[in-house]
Order: structure tokens, then sequence, then C-alpha cells
């Protein structure tokens, strides 16, 4: 009798079995503490060097956990995320019921007929744009809808079409020419001028948007083979009311840019932007009311998943907060960086910042944190500031769609469907592959003196 199909833990499972380990972690590590001013330059709150200090223990008991989870569904971020996720699904969910995504993604493969696999670096050079210009790993949760229903008509997976969005805009993202949330900030902490030493940045992005390309299409599970009947074949052209939906979303698409580059818009501004979309989408379509209403909440439906992941991820990262030990962490890390042999200290400035990645994922979040202590410590290691940002933004963006307590990820794994387990299955072996170019660039970076 063949046993039943094994499947991966789901991801609500996964977060409960590590907010546990990081309650237990509370009563063995010890706990301790920066002091943290206002830095004017970055407009953050950092960290004051040298100012650690261990402190009374205040260990998580476990039937505070629950408590944690909702406060963190109910204060700080993540009721704006969970919001903005519900009505950014909803939206999505009346603009896919129109058929105009999915007619246009097959007409524009039509068009492309045996050259398919170029779709691949077309989406993720794209996305990059997102993220090396505004930083904006929001593009990611905004556009993923778009890149399922790309790879849908292509014949690909989804985990496919979430990788085309996701993996280019993080590739914009840790390239960070001009990214203010890791590079703007890091260097005015580093007091450089801004967005100096562009150079070898420019010259990573290509790097990373290329083996970030070959790896989903060599990852991508193609269907339909030469000769056969393709899946988008017998695909009607896109009608008139699903051009006007086209229109409207790539109106707004324009707005939202515009909005986040010269008003600075949040997740607010982005979720009422896509919401009055939606409904627009919904008329222009033929909609009756009642079925965008009933769009509307079925999209939203889809989206309570996500949502609980979303309070579950950051009840983890606060308790490590409440435990008192995630500056103990940060501590660990670079007293281990400042015992390294010299040729090694860059580097383990580099792999020191991927793991506090996994702890703390925001990238002003993280730079507020990392970039005071480190640029004494480049400086007493007789190491440049300029590389010690390098080292930073390597290792802040390179690994950041790995830790469960990412906001992008756990918002994108919602929208698309996809395990936890999945998607590190997937994405391990590229981040393997990106810490080897970053240890290469690092190398650049100290063989030329940059």
């Amino acid at each position: 009798m063949r046993g039943r199909e094994r499947k991966p833990p789901h991801v609500l499972l996964i977060l409960a079995a590590l907010l546990l380990l990081a309650a237990v972690l509370t009563w063995v590590v010890p706990a301790g503490s920066y002091e943290r001013v206002f830095h004017e330059a970055s407009g953050q709150t950092v960290v004051v060097p040298g100012s650690f200090a261990y402190q009374e223990p205040s260990p998580v008991l476990p039937w505070q956990l629950p408590v944690l989870i909702f406060e963190a569904l109910s204060s700080g971020t993540a009721p704006k995320l969970i919001a903005f996720v519900l009505l950014l699904g909803g939206a999505f969910e009346i603009i896919l019921d129109s058929g105009a995504v999915g007619a246009l993604c097959a007409w524009a493969v039509r068009r492309a007929r045996r050259g398919r696999v170029w779709v691949v670096p077309a989406f993720v050079g794209a996305f990059s744009v997102f993220g090396f210009t505004m930083g904006l790993t929001t593009a990611s949760i905004v556009f993923l809808p778009l890149g399922m229903a790309a790879a849908k008509s292509l014949g690909c997976d989804e985990r496919t079409g979430m990788a085309m969005v996701m993996l280019g805009t993080n590739a914009g993202f840790a390239a960070g020419i001009y990214n203010p949330f890791s590079v703007g900030v890091a260097q005015a902490i580093a007091e450089l001028p801004l967005y100096s030493g562009a150079w070898l940045r420019w010259l990573l992005l290509p790097v990373l948007v290329g083996a970030t390309s070959v790896y989903i299409v060599r990852r991508a599970e193609w269907s339909g083979l030469p000769g056969e009947e393709e899946p988008w074949a017998d695909q009607p052209a896109p009608t008139p009311r699903q051009g006007a939906v086209m229109a409207l979303l790539l109106g707004t698409i324009a707005v939202v840019v515009w909005g986040v580059g010269a008003r600075s818009w949040g997740v607010g501004e982005i979720a009422s932007a896509f919401l009055v979309l939606g409904v627009l989408c919904g008329v222009s379509a033929g909609f009756g009311g009642s079925r965008i209403c009933a769009s509307l909440v079925a999209g939203c439906r889809k989206m309570v998943p996500g949502a609980l992941t979303i309070g579950m991820a950051a009840a983890l990262r606060l308790a490590l907060v409440r435990g008192g030990i995630l500056d103990s962490v940060v501590y660990g890390l670079l007293q281990l960086v400042e015992g390294l042999p010299a040729w090694g200290q860059l580097l383990g400035m580099f792999y020191a910042n991927a793991l506090l990645d996994l702890l703390i994922t925001s990238g002003s979040g993280h730079g507020a944190v990392a970039m005071p202590l480190m640029v004494p410590l480049a400086d007493a290691l007789s190491l440049s500031r300029q590389s010690a940002v390098l080292a930073f933004q390597l290792g802040d963006g390179l690994v950041n769609l790995v830790s469960p307590i990412s906001n992008t990820l756990v918002s994108c794994l919602a929208l698309s469907g996809v395990s936890y387990p999945r998607w590190l299955r997937y994405f391990l072996p590229l981040v393997g592959l990106y810490l080897a170019i970053g240890t290469a660039f690092l190398l650049l970076a100290g063989a030329v003196g940059y």
C-alpha cells in the first residue's frame, strides 16, 4: 500500500517553530543593547559605537507568545502591510477577472514566438530599475500578479512568474546604484558623498541581472515543445474593453512611480491608487457593482493566509527585541569580524551583514544598526569606508529573500500561493551564486582601492 504523499509544512507552522526558537534563545543568549541617537544626515535613529552594554535578561515566557502575535498583528508596521496586501489582492482579482492581463501576455508571447525565453531577462531587467533607482521592493508585491500571468502565458509554473518580478526587483536593490534605502542611508552615516562610487555598482548590476535571468530560465518548467500546440495558441486577441483595462493599469503604474519618486508615497497611497484602479477596471470591463464587490472580496479572501503570515513574521522579530538579544547578535557578529585576519576582514563584514539580514530585513533599518558600528571598525582596520558600504549593501540585498520575516517575501508568498519550503528549494542555489558574486566584487574593491 502506497503511503500518502508528504506535503511541506505550512509556512505558519514554520514561523511558529521559529517563534518558539526565538523565545528559547532569549533564555540562552545574554541580553544587551546599544544606545541610540538621531542622525540628521540620514534621518535615521542609529546606534552609538562603543555603547554596547549587557543588561538584565528579559526572557520571553511561552505564554507571552500569543500576546506577541496579537501585538504584531495590531501595532507597528504589520497592520498597514496587511491592509495593503488585502486591498492589492482584491484590486488585482478584479483586473484578472477581466482577462486583460492574460490576453495581453498571450499576445506578447505570440509575437515573441520561439523567443519566449527572452521575456524572462526583459522582466528581470525592467523590474531591476525599481530596485536600483528607488529601492522600491514593494514593486515585487504590486506587480506579482502581472508576472504570474506572463509566466502562465509563457507556459511556465507560477514560481517562475514570481521569480521574474521578485528577483528582478531584488537584483536592482542589491546593486543599489541610487538606492536611497541602502546605499543612501549607509553613505550618509559613513559621511561619504551621496551615491559616490557608482561605477562599481554599475558593473555589478548587469552581472546580477544576467546571473538571475540565466538561473530563472534554467529552472523554469516550460510546457509546449517546438512543433507541439503551444498553451497560448488559441488565445483570442485582447478586446477593446480589455485594452481599456490595460491602459488604466499602465496609467496607474506611471502615477504610482511618480508618487513614490516625487511625493514619497507609502503603502497607504499605493494601496489606495490600486483600489481605485480595481473599481475603474471593473467598470471598464463591463462588470456590475455586485460583481466588482464579489471579485474584491474574493481577492481579499485569498490574502488572509498571507495576512496571518505577515503577523507571525512581525511577532518573530518582536520576540528578539523584547528578549533584548537582537543587539547582542549584532555585537557578537562584529566581534567575530574584528578577530579575522586582515585579508578576510572586508569579506567578514559582508558575511556578517548577510547573517544580520535574516533578522533585520529593512534596508534602512539594517543600515541604521550596522553602519555606525562598521564605520569605526573599518577605520580601525584600515579599510575604506566606501568598501564598508559595499559590504553592507551586498550583505543586505543578496540574501533578503531568504528570511521568513521579510515583509516582501511573505507578502509575495501569500499572493502566489508558493510555500516557504518550496521557495527555499528554488532560491537557495541562487543565493550561493549571489554570495560568490558578492565575494568576487569585494575582492575587486579591495584590489583597486575602492
